[in-house]
C-alpha cells in the first residue's frame, strides 16, 4: 500500500519514488497548484486512503499517518470529514483571494461519479456547473471561492470542500453565508475574492443565504477580481 502511494505522490509532485521518505513535503508549495493538491488526495481516496485534514499534511509521514481508511466487504468507504475547528496560528476576518488554471481541472466523463468533483463539490454544485456553457470554468470558479473562503477565515481550513456549498442569487450572483464573493474568469484562469461580513460574535452561527450588497463593498470586491485577473493574463504572457 506504501508503495502505491509513493507512487501517486510521486506522480504529483515530480519526486521520484526511490527518493520520497518520512520528511519528503507534500504540500501545496510542492505540488504547486491548490487544484493538482485536491487531484492527487482524490486519487490517494482511489486507492482508499482519505485524507481527514488536508491542512496538517506536510510530509509524507503525515499523509500516511493523517487518514482514515475503512473497509466494508473488502472495499474501502469514505470516512466524513471533520467538523469545522480552529486552526492554531490562523485568524479569521481577512480578505481571500485566490487564482486558478482551467486547465489544472481533471477531464471527466461524469462529474457526478468522479472522484475528484464529489470530494470537492456538492451534488447541486456539480449540476449548476454541467448546464453551464463552460462547464470546466464554472467548476475552477466555485473551487477558486472555496480556496478564497478557506484562506479569509482559517476555521474553514479542516472542512472538506464538499461541505463548503456555493450557492447563487437571482443574477447569478455566488453566495455563502457569512462572506461577500465574487468571481471573475478571464485568459484561461478564475480569480475569487472572500470577504467575510463583520459580526460581533467570535464564532459565526450558521445564517441563512446572504444576498450581495449593491454599494461600495460589492463594486470593491468586482474590481479586485478584475485586477487580478488582468495581472494574470499579463504574468502569463511574460512567462
Amino acid at each position: 500500500m506504501e508503495e502505491k502511494i509513493k507512487e501517486i505522490v510521486s506522480a504529483f509532485t515530480k519526486i521520484p519514488v526511490g527518493d520520497i521518505g518520512p520528511a519528503t513535503p507534500v504540500d501545496r508549495q510542492t505540488v504547486k497548484s491548490s487544484i493538482l493538491l485536491h487531484r492527487m488526495y482524490a486519487r490517494l481516496a482511489e486507492e482508499g486512503l482519505v485524507v481527514e485534514n488536508y491542512s496538517a499534511v506536510r510530509t509524507f509521514a503525515d499523509l500516511i499517518g493523517n487518514h482514515d481508511q475503512k473497509a466494508v466487504n473488502g472495499a474501502a468507504v469514505h470516512a466524513p470529514a471533520a467538523a469545522v475547528a480552529a486552526v492554531s496560528g490562523v485568524s479569521s476576518g481577512n480578505i481571500g483571494i485566490d487564482i486558478e488554471e482551467l486547465s489544472s481541472l481533471p477531464r471527466a466523463h461524469d462529474f457526478r461519479k468522479d472522484e475528484f468533483y464529489t470530494m470537492n463539490f456538492t451534488p447541486s454544485e456539480i449540476a449548476y456547473c454541467v448546464l453551464q456553457p463552460d462547464p470546466y470554468a464554472s467548476f475552477t470558479g466555485l473551487f477558486s471561492a472555496k480556496e478564497a473562503i478557506v484562506k479569509a477565515d482559517g476555521r474553514h481550513r479542516s472542512r472538506s470542500f464538499n461541505s463548503i456549498e456555493i450557492t447563487h442569487g437571482p443574477d447569478g450572483e455566488p453566495l455563502y453565508p457569512g462572506f461577500h464573493l465574487s468571481i471573475s474568469h478571464a485568459g484561461g484562469v478564475a480569480v475569487a475574492v472572500a470577504i467575510p461580513v463583520r459580526s460581533e460574535q467570535t464564532t459565526p452561527a450558521p445564517q441563512p443565504m446572504l444576498p450581495v450588497r449593491r454599494g461600495k463593498d460589492a463594486l470593491g470586491i468586482s474590481l479586485l477580481a478584475l485586477a487580478l485577473a488582468i495581472l494574470a493574463i499579463i504574468l502569463g504572457f511574460i512567462r
